[in-house]
């Protein structure tokens, strides 16, 4: 009888477990049973919105990213971000300048074109105005990043030492413009030209080099050629150390001569009038390795006087690496000491 009644009972709490296992909420773990609480999006509480997950476990959110999430330590730009990112090409672009000629007299009517960097559709605009009475000119109220100069006027060289190029921004150092203080251009009127005898050694697709031993190198400049020896105006030669040949610097020495004539060295732009006196037989250009400015390329100029008394001026290049050189000439066959090309 007792053991029909312990069997009974054993039953009964069978039957009140299966009872409870299908009466627990659903998706609700059987021992998982604490007070839930809200998940809270974006940072913003949505209690008829939000799910429910237990105390023990972290909050998911209930809608998922559509987007990858920026790479550590880096935001996204904004709008604005790339706004400002273009700041420097917005920068104010004032210009004040002013041409005056070699006698630094203003020069008015002068030709000015200006081109700056910007942000309109074709990335760049330009202008153009004119010199006034006092050779001063002016662009205003623009702006961009880099802007560039340009003067011309018919009758007038215009100087290569004139700065074209201006930047506003985007430097360590940037332009700053000046009302009361121009920047400065030069032009050099043009006077009356002679027919000169103008010439290259070598010409446009030749190559000529001067040996290591100070064998002479002798040029016709009334010819443009290298002739033998007592047949040229211009006599080259050099000596270089050949201990190291692959040696970045090492001794050199070139002498460069007109015989019966003579030379005078020049940093004249507008080399149109030579001397009357004052030439020097021989140039010597001396450059040991020891030299604080040591030098491996030389570009000068010269005025030239002809055994038979002509003038003349050469623009001479030369590398003394491999001894190679160019020559250009102009000279005056009148005897005449202007230089200025027709």
């Amino acid at each position: 009888m007792r053991t029909r009644v312990v069997i009974f009972c054993l039953f009964i709490l069978a039957a009140a477990c299966l009872l409870l296992w299908f009466h627990r909420p659903a998706g609700q773990p059987i021992n998982d049973l604490h007070e839930a609480e809200p998940v809270v999006a974006n940072g913003l509480n949505h209690p008829a919105e939000s799910q429910t997950v237990a105390v023990s476990k972290p909050a998911v959110s209930a809608v998922p990213s559509t987007t990858n999430p920026p790479a550590q330590g880096r935001q996204p730009l904004t709008p604005e971000d790339i706004y400002h990112g273009y700041d420097e090409w917005r920068v104010p672009i004032n210009f004040y300048g002013k041409v005056l000629d070699e006698n630094e007299n203003p020069v008015p009517g002068v030709s000015v074109s200006f081109g700056w960097t910007d942000l309109s559709p074709q990335g760049h605009s330009s202008a153009s105005t004119a010199s006034d009475a006092s050779g001063l000119f002016a662009l205003e109220g623009q702006t961009g990043k880099h802007l560039s100069v340009s003067i011309v006027k018919d009758g007038y060289y215009t100087s290569r030492s004139n700065l074209d190029s201006f930047f506003f921004s985007g430097k360590n150092e940037n332009f700053t413009p000046n009302r009361n203080v121009p920047v400065l251009f030069h032009l050099r009127k043009k006077g009356k030209g002679e027919a000169l005898i103008s010439t290259a050694i070598p010409g446009f697709t030749g190559i000529v080099q001067l040996h290591h031993d100070g064998t002479p190198v002798e040029l016709d400049l009334l010819k443009g050629a290298q002739v033998s020896a007592g047949g040229g105006q211009l006599k080259l030669e050099l000596w270089r150390d050949l201990s190291n040949p692959n040696a970045r610097i090492f001794d050199w020495k070139l002498q460069m001569s007109a015989p019966g004539g003579g030379l005078i060295s020049t940093d004249e732009e507008f080399a149109f009038q030579a001397p009357a006196g004052g030439y020097q037989p021989a140039v010597v250009i001396d450059m040991p390795a020891t030299n604080l400015n040591w030098q491996g390329e030389v570009r000068s100029k010269y005025y030239i006087q002809l055994p038979d008394g002509k003038y003349g001026r050469i623009d001479f290049y030369f590398l003394s690496f491999n001894g190679v050189f160019t020559v250009q000439s102009a000279i005056n066959p009148t005897g005449s000491r202007n230089l200025e090309p027709q």
